[in-house]
C-alpha cells in the first residue's frame, strides 16, 4: 500500500464501495421478490379498561356559586404525582362547567392488576 498513490487508493476504494452497494442491492431485491407478504393472524387487542394501572383518584370540592354547598367531583388520573393529578383534576372540573374549585377532599391511590393478555 505504501507504493500506491492517493489517486489509485481512492479509485480502489470507489470500486470496492460500488461493488458492495451493488451486492447489497441485489440481495435485498432478490429477497423481497422471493418472499410474498404472508397473511398474519390478527393480534388480539387488549380489553378497554376504565382505570389505569397506576394513578390517583382525586376528589375536589366544587360549586357553582360562592355561597353554595360544595359538591364532590372525582377524577381518575394516570399520574402518580399529587401536584400533576390536582392540576389535571382542576382542568377537568373547569371543562365540566364548575366555576369554583375550593380544595382537594380526598386522594385515593389506585393500583390494579394488569389485564391478562
Amino acid at each position: 500500500m505504501s507504493d500506491m498513490s492517493v489517486d489509485q487508493f481512492e479509485e480502489s476504494m470507489k470500486r470496492e464501495l460500488d461493488k458492495f452497494v451493488r451486492s447489497t442491492n441485489r440481495t435485498a431485491s432478490s429477497t423481497s421478490r422471493d418472499t410474498a407478504p404472508r397473511a398474519r393472524p390478527e393480534a388480539p387487542r387488549a380489553r378497554e379498561t376504565t382505570t389505569p394501572l397506576k394513578g390517583l383518584r382525586v376528589t375536589l370540592g366544587v360549586k357553582q356559586k360562592r355561597l353554595a354547598l360544595e359538591v364532590p367531583f372525582t377524577v381518575q388520573t394516570d399520574s402518580i404525582s399529587r401536584m400533576e393529578a390536582r392540576i389535571h383534576a382542576e382542568k377537568a372540573a373547569r371543562k365540566a362547567g364548575w366555576k369554583i374549585i375550593s380544595h382537594v377532599i380526598d386522594w385515593n391511590d389506585t393500583e390494579r392488576e394488569p389485564d391478562a393478555r
